[in-house]
């Protein structure tokens, strides 16, 4: 099914090369052509009539990035400030198909669920902020997690979703897809926000960018805790971040992006269901109230960008800290009923990295085609461990991880882009990642350390051909991989990956920015999968699945004061083969079949007091989660939240109320089927039961902002 547009990816990419590399090197007059259509063209900003540029208000003019794929999507600052949203993860649900939960404390990494993959906290998921990747190599908890808290909501100024693997920028862990977090600050001045609410929630948020600067620049710094609406609820958390975007002559300019990050989370842990309906606990209770964890992030990245209008070249290198200390009790006293099952779970990383690119314009076809050629590496140093501690007195009962780990990512790409025909586009790339492992097993008895290596090449192909103008309908074909826990791999092996093929088809139609829309059909396979195991509390190997579905969206600002953006997604993801515990068809657990959301805003002109002009806002957000299937057979409960905020700004102060969980329904963020027993001491019973963690009820959130 796949072989054919994988053999011809391969060949427009490298059969071209040669022929593109000649021609660029005999190039010798300057030309001006149209931007490539994957590139985004600079923001110009320019002082509004009447002032002198420094005060006065700024108009920036952004030419739209052409998508690369049919489903690509991408939310702008008016969609993304639509509804509340407390983190940046919760910033994922207005891309189409996707849907978070926080089942584990307002500090863990969130589950995501993206087009028909339960991602978990990032395996099937490749997250970068600001050109910096976010998922974690062989995290003791699940590979790929990635850790979202460090980034203030109100810093993102552009949420960028490509489905598939479909870009030879694409990495590992882009398996579903990739996310891309841009940042920015909307208004020049100073900012600051005081905010309090339910269950003990408050939060302080102070924005800074220069008058004059773009909206790349800025400084940033957050701090936020809560009581907890139950039982073992309680986080806090800080961040900081800064970014500096400057020229340095010419065509050359520079980037700067700092972060740095704490938090600390209490967690409830998992309840059975029985027990909740029966009354015998609260829902905003817990079994166990000694869970919940630490977790930091710090980071520095420095881009070098020479922009020469035909040709771009750019270089990143960048450095990150990791940090997390997390314990946590799935099954009670299933495993030692006397001592109990908590597992605590510790990881510390260090990541070095660069990437580059460079992307030249020469004529082949036409005068719009593009050569680009990029490279990156990553190098990860891990200490890990994980021990099951005893509910008694915390002494180790059981050392089950204790682990040294040395991964090294080293990938080159190459981006063939023609005009064969004045209406069609043709894109073809070849991407190579060669990863190296180290692993040093520090339990007695283990033995000496083992080394594998590996390579993956995918291939990439998409066809856009421009029916009308605004119209156009796209075929697109890519090969990604997930790299393996490097604990997993055994001593001179051949480094398995995990590898997906994804076919789409579908068409798009916008009408500038005023109204945009796109549907898609798509389909993807992979080689294996990991499944959530609760008794391991870490995801295991699973046979190998696949996805078929579709999906449909609507963009509209058809003035400048309202906006909305709805999405729809239909997925039925199932296992393509027997193993272990799982059947040949049978649904693959946890994976939403049907994912709707909503989000809609108005800003009026309210009128004036005092001399000062006053501006309103309403804001509205709608997700809806249907048919989630468990282990064992067994379907979840569909999921409706509706939130909400209203607000008015009158000059300097501005004042906004929202609600979370506004329809105030019962409903659960998580649900498992397995056997557990939360008795200490009594006989435990094998028999697979459901357990839950309770979603958040309603909750109200006041904000003073002071503007400077």
């Amino acid at each position: 099914m796949f072989e054919r547009p994988r053999r011809i990816a391969c060949a427009l990419a490298l059969a071209a090369g040669t022929l593109a590399a000649s021609r660029i090197a005999a190039a010798e007059r300057p030309r001006q052509r149209a931007p490539e259509p994957a590139r985004e063209a600079p923001a110009a900003h320019a002082p509004a009539p009447g002032g002198d540029g420094e005060s006065a208000a700024e108009i920036t003019v952004e030419a739209p990035r052409a998508a690369r794929s049919a489903s690509e999507s991408v939310r702008g600052r008016r969609v993304l400030e639509a509804a509340p949203h407390e983190t940046a993860s919760d910033l994922l649900r207005v891309i189409p198909g996707t849907f978070v939960s926080q089942h584990s404390g307002a500090g863990k990494a969130h589950q995501i669920f993206f087009r028909g993959f339960d991602a978990v906290h990032g395996q099937d998921l490749e997250f970068v902020v600001g050109g910096v990747p976010v998922n974690d190599v062989s995290n003791v908890h699940g590979q790929g997690y990635a850790d979202l808290h460090f980034v203030i909501p109100e810093t993102v100024r552009e949420l960028r979703a490509l489905p598939g693997p479909l870009s030879a920028e694409q990495g590992d862990f882009a398996v579903a897809g990739t996310l891309r977090f841009e940042l920015g600050v909307a208004e020049p001045g100073t900012h600051l926000a005081l905010a309090a609410g339910s269950h003990g929630t408050r939060r302080v948020l102070g924005l800074h960018r220069p008058h004059g600067a773009p909206e790349q620049t800025f400084a940033a710094f957050e701090a936020w805790s809560t009581d907890g609406w139950g039982v073992g609820r309680a986080a806090s958390r800080a961040t900081a971040t800064g970014q500096l975007e400057q020229p340095l002559g010419g065509e050359l300019s520079a980037r700067v992006l700092a972060t740095a990050y704490a938090g600390r989370f209490s967690s409830p842990g998992v309840l059975r269901l029985a027990d909740v309906e029966a009354g015998r606990i609260a829902r905003g209770g817990s079994y166990d109230t000694d869970q919940g964890g630490r977790s930091t992030r710090s980071s520095l990245a420095v881009e070098l960008t020479d922009d020469q209008g035909d040709s771009t070249f750019s270089l990143l290198p960048f450095v990150v800290q990791r940090t997390l200390l997390l314990r946590q009790n799935y099954t009670g006293y299933l495993v030692d009923p006397i001592r109990g099952d908590a597992v605590l779970q510790r990881h510390d990383a260090t990541t070095f990295g660069a990437r580059a690119a460079v992307r030249r314009g020469f004529e082949l076809t036409s005068d719009h085609d593009t050569l680009a050629l990029g490279f990156e590496v990553r190098d990860d140093s891990v200490d890990q461990g994980q021990e099951r501690v005893s509910a008694v007195d915390d002494a180790v009962t059981d050392r089950q991880v204790d682990a040294q780990l040395h991964v090294l990512d080293a990938a080159g790409w190459a981006e063939l882009t023609l005009h064969p025909l004045r209406r069609v586009l043709v894109r073809g790339g070849v991407r190579a990642d060669a990863l190296s492992f180290r692993s040093v097993d520090r339990l007695p008895g283990a033995g000496a350390s083992a080394t594998a290596q590996g390579l993956h090449v995918g291939s990439k192909l998409t066809v856009d051909v421009t029916l009308l103008p605004g119209w156009r309908a796209l075929a697109s074909y890519g090969e990604g991989f997930r790299s393996p826990q490097a604990r997993s791999v055994a001593d001179g092996e051949r480094a398995p990956f995990t590898t997906v093929r994804h076919l789409e088809l579908g068409t798009r139609w916008s009408e500038g920015r005023r109204w945009q829309a796109a549907a898609a059909a798509f389909v993807s396979t992979l080689s294996g999968d990991l499944v959530f195991d609760e008794a391991l509390a870490r995801n295991t190997p699973a046979p190998g699945t696949e996805r078929v579905g579709g999906v449909v969206e609507l963009v509209a600002e058809p003035t400048p004061r309202f906006v909305s953006a709805v999405g729809f997604t239909w997925v039925q993801a199932t296992f393509r083969e027997a193993g272990g515990r799982w059947v040949a068809g049978e649904r693959v657990p946890f994976v939403p079949e049907a994912v709707t959301r909503a989000d809609l805003a108005w800003t009026p002109h309210l009128g004036a007091i005092a001399g000062w002009s006053v501006d309103g806002r309403a804001g509205f957000g709608l997700s809806h989660v249907h048919h989630r299937p468990l282990p064992y057979r067994e379907l979840g409960n569909d999921v409706l939240l509706a939130d909400a905020e209203v607000g008015a700004r009158a000059g300097a102060l501005e004042l906004e109320v929202s609600a979370t969980q506004l329809l105030g329904r019962e409903w659960f963020d998580g649900e498992f089927a397995y056997a557990s027993n939360f008795q200490r001491g009594a006989a435990p019973s094998l028999v697979p039961a459901r357990h839950v963690t309770v979603g958040a009820p309603r909750a109200l959130l006041a904000t003073l902002v002071v503007h400077l």
